[in-house]
């Protein structure tokens, strides 16, 4: 029972981007805090900003003549900058999903390795391993 913990805290979708042996246990949030994030969410912030100025200063005029330069440079701005930012966390997403996946699919190439090749039937066509599926 204790190897499968081990093998839990171990499980690199669980374990985040990287090489689970490079990253230090104890580090906080901010220790693998990533350039994209960092940016994405300062961009979304700043757009939330920007939007929040924009409104403050059309809400003070009736007069449309006045309200296109807020709607101009900070709604459309700021709209532009939330989706920036929200472009970057998903880059980051998708990088930390690709890593994984690569990770992942190295420990199955790993396993498969040690397991050895395949026993061939006498027509020379692989013979498949049984496979449990845990259904009764």
């Amino acid at each position: 029972m204790e190897d499968d913990d081990v093998a839990i805290e171990r499980h690199p979708l669980l374990a985040g981007p990287g090489p689970a042996a490079a990253r230090p246990l104890s580090a906080g949030p901010l220790a693998s805090l990533d350039w994209r994030q960092a940016l994405g969410g300062a961009f979304i912030l700043a757009g939330v900003v920007a939007v929040m100025v924009a409104w403050f200063g059309i809400s003070g005029t009736l007069d449309p003549g006045k309200q296109m330069p807020y709607l101009a440079s900070g709604g459309i701005g700021g709209a532009a900058l939330i989706a920036l930012g929200v472009t970057l966390l998903l880059s980051f997403e998708h990088a930390r999903d690709r890593a994984a996946l690569a990770e992942v699919l190295d420990r199955l190439e790993r396993l498969e390795q040690r397991l050895g090749p395949e026993p061939e039937l006498d027509n020379g066509a692989p013979k498949r391993r049984a496979v449990r599926s845990g259904r009764r």
